[in-house]
C-alpha cells in the first residue's frame, strides 16, 4: 500500500514539474537575447526585426506562418511589438516581445483562433502639430501601431490633436510602442493630459 501511495505521489510530482517547465517555456518564448554591435537605435531595430520571426515560430510551433503577408509586414515594424527591451551587457540586448501584440497579429492573420477580448479605451493627446502635413503624418503613424485597434480624431485645438483610442493591450504597451521610435516624445507632468506626447517633426 505504501509503495502504491509513493508511486502515485511520484507521478503527481513529475507531472507538476513538467507543467511548470512547459509554463516557463511559454513565457520565455517572447524573450530573446541577441548580440548587437552597439546600443544604437539602428542596432535595436535590426535585432527586433531579425528575431521576431523566431518568436512567432516558437509561439506557433512551426515556421509556416512566417510567409503570411501580414506577418512579413509586422516583422518590418518589429519594434512596435516589443513590450520592453534592455541590455544585459554592452553588446547583448534583451528583447521582450508583447504576448498580447503577437497574439493579436496571429489572430488578424487567421493563423490562430481569435479569442473574445475587450479592447481598452484611452485618450491620447499629440502636441506640437504645427501644420497640415504634420497633422496627416501623425494620423498615418498612429495607424501603423499594432497596439491601436481603432483611433478616432476627437478635436484639434491649436497645435494639439486629441484622439480616442481602442487598444489591443494596455496603456503601458501603448507608451512602449510610441516610445520605440523618435517620432513622439512623452510629455511628463501634465495632469490634465496624462497620456500626452510631443510630435517630433
Amino acid at each position: 500500500m505504501a509503495r502504491k501511495i509513493f508511486l502515485v505521489f511520484s507521478f503527481w510530482v513529475c507531472n507538476l514539474i513538467s507543467l511548470n517547465t512547459f509554463a516557463q517555456q511559454v513565457v520565455d518564448a517572447y524573450r530573446i537575447e541577441a548580440t548587437v554591435a552597439n546600443q544604437s537605435e539602428v542596432e535595436r531595430v535590426t535585432a527586433a526585426q531579425a528575431n521576431m520571426g523566431n518568436v512567432i515560430a516558437l509561439v506557433m510551433g512551426n515556421t509556416a506562418g512566417l510567409q503570411h503577408p501580414l506577418v512579413q509586414q509586422a516583422i518590418k515594424d518589429a519594434p512596435n511589438y516589443l513590450a520592453k527591451f534592455s541590455y544585459s551587457s554592452e553588446k547583448t540586448i534583451v528583447l521582450n516581445y508583447s504576448p498580447k501584440a503577437i497574439q493579436t497579429l496571429l489572430q488578424q492573420a487567421q493563423l490562430i483562433a481569435a479569442t473574445a477580448t475587450t479592447a481598452q479605451s484611452a485618450t491620447l493627446y499629440v502636441v506640437g502639430v504645427k501644420d497640415f502635413a504634420s497633422f496627416k503624418q501623425v494620423q498615418a503613424y498612429l495607424k501603423t501601431l499594432s497596439v491601436i485597434r481603432n483611433l478616432t480624431l476627437v478635436s484639434v485645438d491649436k497645435d494639439v490633436m486629441q484622439f480616442s483610442l481602442l487598444l489591443d493591450g494596455d496603456e503601458q504597451l501603448l507608451k512602449t510602442s510610441l516610445g520605440a521610435s523618435n517620432k513622439l516624445q512623452m510629455v511628463a507632468g501634465d495632469a490634465q493630459r496624462p497620456l500626452s506626447f510631443r510630435w517630433q517633426n
